[in-house]
This record gives structure tokens, C-alpha cells and sequence, in this order.
């Protein structure tokens, strides 16, 4: 099927350069991804405005946020310390409860949602979400992502700022998945709230990072709200020191306590994600390792199980390459506009860790 659609001449330069950057084959594909990223948010019933009602949006590069004192976010000082309450840990989600992969795939195929690109963000949310529990072990939901979602801006904002200044590369980049300020600061805070924390479906379904990597559980209470809670996995994950939230250092997401912890996590209670990663790791170790080569092998092994378009597919292969390289098991060098990928000696030591 054919549609026709007009873009602004700035929105084009923007895809094209996408493009020219390899992060798209063509613009078919980017439309494609759009498509599939955002019908991914509509299943998750996050908020939208109705087509037809006449309400305009104002753009959040507009809007300014104050604290108590009047002071604009700029100034804002981001304090997310380990608490010494102890939360009490909620039932971890079981895989029949996760809306990512249903249609009878097992869960030993189920890959995270590609648009999860990043670990980091999740991390965030974990210690914001377990400062506001505290000692208890419900909050609501919506409440939390609202808070959550501002915290990760100003935490963005301070990152890039660094980014900025010492010209980091799109590749070296950690701020990334993190919602950005801008005209499309709607769209962006939204997919950040679908994609790295979470939502509750109508069907009973939890989508989202959080559910899916079993640091967080999701239920309604007797007045049909919805409300999260920390798992004791999730507990233990927000509660170890990180770089950029506790000694704003913002070279690297992760220290090695923390990746240690999430991989032998991912070993023992995300069948997908595990496999994932070791998946991409013996095709790396065999020489595969080149972005359309990897496609192709995606689809060959997984295209039939997931009944996937190629657009999501290179989705997939991205985001988990994005995530792999975030936790150091892949390295990446650039050579003129390509940039050339293989195994680390960190995932050479998950392979003999965990076998391949």
C-alpha cells in the first residue's frame, strides 16, 4: 500500500543525514521504524491527543519548570543518593505476563524491543523509583513516570553539556535514550516512559524495560489504579554506586560492579535478553559482524519466528548492539563512514563465563 505524506525541509535534512550516517539504509526504512516504533507506543496506551478535538499542544521547549523556590531547572541540583530504607521487594513479572513477545514465541527468542537502545535509562528510573518508595512498596505509576521522565532531562541536559564540550562522537555518546529537549520534546519524553520504564495494557499485558528485565512489576489497586514496585533484583541494581548519578562522571553509563551484576541477572532471569547477547557474540567470533550481514542472519534464524518486517528487524539487530556496546562486550572503530564492529576481550570473557 502507497501513501503520500508532506515533511518539512528540516525534518528531510534530518533523515538524510540519519541515513548518511548508516544509522538508516534508506527512507524507506526510517518510515518504516517510525511506523512500528509508534504503534509499539499506541499498544502500550500511553496518553495522546485525539485527532479532531482542536487541542494544540505547546511545545515543551517552551515551558520552563520551577522548584519550591522559584528557581528555573537549570539550576536544579539532581540528588538521587542509595537510600538506607530497604523497599519490600514486589513478585518479579513471569514471562506469560509480558506483552513484548506473545504469538507463542519462546522465551528463549524473545529479544528487548529495539528502541531500548540503552541500559542507563533504566538505571535512572530504578534509583529515582526506589527514593520514592522508600521503606513501602507500591507508588502509582503514571505519577512516577511524570517525575521520572523530568529527572532523566535534567540528567540528559548535564550529559550532553559534558558531550558537548569534550566533542564526543555519536557512538561515544552515553546520553542516549534519554528523552531530549526539543520540538519534539512530547514525542520524546513519551517513548521514553513506554520504552524504559513501562505501562500496564487494557489486556492485562506489561510493556516496556522495566517488566521485561524483571527490576520492576506493575498492578492495579482497588480503585483501578495503576502501581509500581521494585523487585528485589531491581533493588539491588538501583542500590549499587553508578558513575554519572553519584560521582557525575560522565565518560562511562556503568562501572564493572554494575555490568557484573546486570549480565549475571539477564544469565538467570531474562532467557531473551541472554540469548541475545551470546547470539551476537558467536556470530562476531565467527567473523560476522558487518550490519547487513548481521541483518541477513537475523532474519534467516528469527524473521519466521517473529514474523518481522526488514525495518524491524535492523531495529532489533541496533538496539541490542547499542545495549552490548553500553556494557563494553563490543568494541567499534570507525573507518571513514563505516564504522567496523567485533568482539571485546569483556565479551570473550562472558562467552567463557556463561559458554557459547
Amino acid at each position: 500500500m502507497r501513501y503520500i505524506i508532506d515533511i518539512s525541509q528540516a525534518q528531510a535534512k534530518q533523515i538524510e543525514a540519519l541515513i548518511e550516517a548508516h544509522c538508516y539504509e534508506s527512507v524507506n526504512q526510517f518510515v518504516s521504524v517510525a511506523i512500528e516504533n509508534q504503534l509499539h507506543i499506541e499498544k502500550s496506551n500511553m496518553p495522546r491527543i485525539e485527532a479532531g478535538t482542536g487541542v494544540k499542544r505547546k511545545p515543551f521547549i517552551k515551558q520552563k519548570f520551577h522548584d519550591t523556590r522559584g528557581f528555573l531547572e537549570e539550576d536544579i541540583e539532581i540528588f538521587l543518593p542509595i537510600p538506607d530504607e530497604i523497599p519490600v521487594p514486589v513478585t518479579p513479572p513471569i514471562y506469560s505476563d509480558l506483552a513484548s513477545c506473545q504469538n507463542n514465541i519462546i522465551e528463549e527468542k524473545c529479544w528487548m524491543w529495539g528502541q531500548i537502545n540503552r541500559i542507563f535509562p533504566v538505571k535512572l528510573a530504578l534509583r529515582y523509583l526506589l527514593n520514592e518508595i522508600a521503606s513501602g512498596q507500591w507508588i502509582e505509576l503514571e505519577k512516577f513516570k511524570e517525575k521520572a521522565a523530568k529527572i532523566a532531562i535534567d540528567v540528559g541536559k548535564a550529559i550532553k553539556s559534558y558531550e558537548e564540550e569534550k566533542n564526543k562522537k555519536r557512538d561515544d555518546k552515553i546520553s542516549a535514550g534519554l528523552p531530549r529537549i526539543s520540538e519534539d520534546q512530547f514525542k520524546s519524553l513519551t517513548r521514553y516512559k513506554a520504552h524504559f520504564i513501562g505501562s500496564l495494557r487494557k489486556d492485562g499485558k506489561l510493556d516496556g524495560a522495566m517488566p521485561f528485565l524483571r527490576f520492576a512489576n506493575f498492578m492495579k489497586d482497588d480503585k483501578n489504579k495503576v502501581l509500581i514496585g521494585i523487585t528485589e533484583a531491581g533493588y539491588e541494581f538501583a542500590r549499587l554506586e553508578n558513575p554519572v548519578i553519584d560521582l557525575k562522571n560522565y565518560e562511562n553509563s556503568f562501572g564493572q560492579l554494575e555490568i557484573d551484576f546486570y549480565l549475571n541477572h539477564v544469565y538467570k532471569n531474562v532467557k531473551g535478553e541472554f540469548n541475545a547477547i551470546k547470539w551476537l557474540l558467536n556470530k562476531m567470533v565467527t567473523g560476522i559482524s558487518d550490519r547487513t550481514a548481521l541483518n541477513n542472519e537475523i532474519q534467516r534464524e528469527f524473521g519466521g519466528v517473529w514474523d518481522s518486517s526488514d525495518a524491524v528487524i535492523n531495529t532489533q539487530r541496533a538496539g541490542l548492539m547499542s545495549r552490548m556496546s553500553e556494557l563494553g562486550l563490543i568494541d567499534k572503530e570507525k573507518e571513514g563512514i563505516q564504522v567496523r564492529y567485533s568482539i571485546s576481550e569483556k565479551g570473550k570473557d562472558f562467552l567463557e563465563r556463561y559458554g557459547k
